[in-house]
């Protein structure tokens, strides 16, 4: 470019060139991680880079007083319109190149947040590399702006300049990281290929620009060094990408067809549960067949460690002896584990559960919950079966209920554990509901249930499940394998993913031995062994998969909606702080995604200071322990804030003695211990845990809600 350039020449080019600096990177950034978070991305980096250049020229924030002239075009305020332009376009080239040069991958999703504050500190030296040779040919070719401070060390700028360019990059960038998601297949396409390549093609034309062109000649030299060294590490790392092979590796889960698991059911249950109901001179519907099924149910309550199971006898000396035959026989061929159960790899997920106690807990009410509810047929069954609109509460402490006996120590192991007896008590209630929507055996029935005449809703639960009606062909068999090897995955996967979108990272090791216990869990619920993913990856592929075919079966009446908002409104119940009450919502929507948000209703609109709390702290939160993470690795306030909120949900749902939950002192006794030694959190540093404390409760958490009052 000539030196003396005709001006509005010159301010043609740069604003041609802004623009076309946005659109590539927004196209880039759309193709990556999709159209929300691109758009997400803009709104953050256009606002707060005006926002710094404003106080910049009006205050002398951040890069020292200067002045704009009107070389770069129009103005909002004091800054000309194409410069929050350019700090879109240049932190998101330099977010894709650090993520290319330290993970292999042009959008790092699922790291911690100390790997987080490491892409941010190189994405800002990468977008100041470039500053360190644009910003003289700026102020002494171009004559953009005018520093008040002509000899600031560097050609005409400030130290103080490039100080603010990392600061203010590293806001951006950080922001970026919070949302971002890929929206990457495998293998991947080659429009997702060049759209890793373009940021580099833009800073690779940077570069060859300040090389030949760059004034004075001393920063030349500067340019080829401080921008050719990232820039090729980067493109090295591209070209690696991805390192797995193209070809997709087939995994069990995508070889077996989900419309013919659809149709298949639970053998072993839905026998128990037929025999129970037979009667001598009537159907399974009558009178005497509900009776016994009331007498099943009230012995199970008598299930309360796994070593009884197997010499169980009902302890009423009146008992139906046909009944408890079938009940014996269910427990003799349902209580063992599977030969392939690893105790090791259950004893480390039971380890995992009680270090991460309190989060377990939110992510199991804020994103296991939800998520149960986007399969639009399962949701079907769970409002006819629990009505849960009404009863909300109630179905969400019965979950948890058989949660803790599975997670806490010994509970799928040991004699004395109490979680094969809560299994296979939640099996059964699954066969029953299929037995009484299907009027008869799962394995009988085919066509189109009707009605049950003469019943209605009102009637209570086994009423309302017979009053419904069911169209098989349609829909598939009530609680299928689909649906209970989803459910599965809820708990499992979906926890560990949700640890993964709060930057709380577990080792492949910890990860795989969660899936497994739970697998055995799954086992002795009825499902299986084919339909059990063993790692992350076939985990998020059978979700997709079954969360895929399920939204694209037709409703004749959607629920989810009503189930969701009734789940959030019990949430937000459970925490007694009034500016934090409604922080359930804008957590839920972050933990399962936007889309299964808007599936199950939790769009409820909240105050702007609830989303301004949220945002904000989250946002803070990263950035303070991946700051401090790399002093002190254990720091996390991100922890600290989830295990806040899970205490007022445990001691909502669990610990309130109006409301008892109805296990055996057995299975209690245990869980208060657990809550108790979740009180403390040894690996945060001491003013840390007063500060938690003044937000949950000065005593132990296992005491019962009356008993210990939080201080709110």
């Amino acid at each position: 470019m000539p030196a003396n350039p005709d001006s509005s020449l010159t301010t043609f080019v740069l604003i041609i060139a802004s623009v076309l600096l946005f659109v590539a990177s927004f196209w880039s950034a759309r193709t990556l991680m999709g159209t929300r978070a691109a758009t997400t991305f803009a709104a953050l980096a256009l606002p707060i880079g005006w926002f710094a250049e404003e106080m910049g020229s009006s205050r002398g924030w951040f890069f020292g007083q200067y002045s704009y002239t009107d070389v770069l075009g129009p103005k909002l305020g004091n800054v000309p319109l194409v410069i929050p332009l350019m700090w879109f376009g240049l932190t998101w080239v330099a977010s894709v190149m650090a993520s290319l040069i330290l993970w292999r991958t042009p959008v790092a999703e699922n790291r911690t947040s100390r790997h987080k504050v490491i892409i941010a500190l190189l994405a800002a030296m990468i977008v100041t590399a470039f500053d360190l040779g644009a910003d003289p040919y700026f102020i002494r070719v171009l004559h953009a702006w005018i520093m008040q401070k002509t000899n600031g060390g560097w050609f005409g700028e400030t130290r103080k300049g490039f100080v603010g360019w990392m600061f203010v990059s590293f806001v951006i960038v950080m922001g970026l990281l919070q949302q971002a998601r890929p929206a990457v297949t495998q293998p991947v396409p080659r429009k997702t290929r060049l759209a890793a390549l373009v940021p580099m093609i833009v800073y690779g034309g940077f570069t060859v620009f300040q090389w030949v062109f760059g004034d004075p000649i001393e920063t030349r030299p500067v340019a080829f060094f401080a921008m050719g060294i990232p820039l090729l590490a980067a493109l090295v790392a591209w070209q690696r990408w991805p390192q797995e092979p193209a070809t997709q590796k087939a995994t069990p889960q995508a070889a077996w067809p989900l419309d013919e698991m659809n149709m298949l059911a639970d053998p072993l249950a839905d026998n128990t549960v037929s025999a129970i109901m037979e009667t001598t001179g009537g159907d399974g519907g009558d009178a005497t067949a509900l009776a016994r099924l009331g007498q099943a149910s009230k012995w199970m309550g008598q299930w309360r460690s796994n070593g009884e199971l197997p010499d169980w006898t009902p302890a009423d000396a009146q008992a139906d002896p046909a009944v408890a035959q079938c009940l014996q026989a269910y427990l003799a061929q349902g209580s063992a584990l599977p030969e392939w159960a690893d105790r090791a790899k259950i004893g480390r997920a039971e380890a995992l559960f009680m270090d991460q106690g309190p989060l377990s807990c939110a992510l199991l009410f804020c994103a296991s919950l939800p998520q149960c509810y986007v399969l639009p047929h399962l949701a079907e069954v769970l409002h006819i079966a629990g009505q849960l609109e009404a009863h909300t509460e109630y179905r969400v402490r019965q979950t948890a209920a058989m949660i803790f006996p599975v997670m806490m120590k010994g509970g799928l192991t040991d004699p004395d554990g109490t979680g094969i007896s809560q299994v296979l008590k939640v099996r059964l209630v699954h066969a029953t509901i299929r037995n009484l929507v299907l009027h008869g055996n799962p394995a009988a029935v085919r066509g189109v249930v009707a009605p049950g005449a003469g019943v209605g809703p009102q009637g209570g639960m086994n009423q309302a499940l017979m009053a419904h009606g069911w169209d098989v062909p349609a829909n598939g068999l009530p609680c299928s394998q689909v649906d209970l090897a989803y459910t599965l995955l809820t708990f499992g996967y979906v926890f560990l993913k949700g640890m993964r979108t709060m930057g709380l990272y577990l080792s492949q090791e910890d990860e795989e031995a969660y899936l497994h216990t739970w697998n055995v869990m799954g086992h002795v619920l009825g499902i299986r062994d084919e339909l059990l993913a063993h790692s992350m990856e076939d985990a998020a592929l059978q979700f997709e998969r079954i969360q895929a075919w399920g939204r694209a079966r037709p409703t004749q009446t959607d629920v989810r909606p009503g189930l969701g908002k009734a789940l959030v409104g019990a949430l937000a119940r459970a925490i007694q702080v009034p500016v934090v009450q409604r922080i359930p919502v804008p957590m839920t929507r972050w933990l399962i995604g936007s889309r299964a948000a808007r599936d199950i209703g939790v769009n409820l609109r909240v105050s702007w200071w609830t989303r301004l709390l949220f945002g904000t702290g989250r946002f803070l939160a990263a950035c303070v322990d991946g700051v401090l993470g790399l002093i002190w690795p254990e720091f996390s306030l991100s922890r600290m804030l989830t295990r806040v909120i899970g205490y007022h949900m445990l001691t909502h749902f669990l610990l309130d003695q109006t409301r008892p939950i109805g296990l055996p002192e057995k299975t209690l006794n245990p869980m208060r211990s657990t809550m108790a030694a979740w009180s403390s959190d040894t690996r945060a540093p001491p003013w840390l845990q007063s500060l938690e404390r003044s937000l949950t409760s000065q005593q132990a958490w296992g005491q019962p809600a009356a008993a210990a009052r939080p201080v709110n």
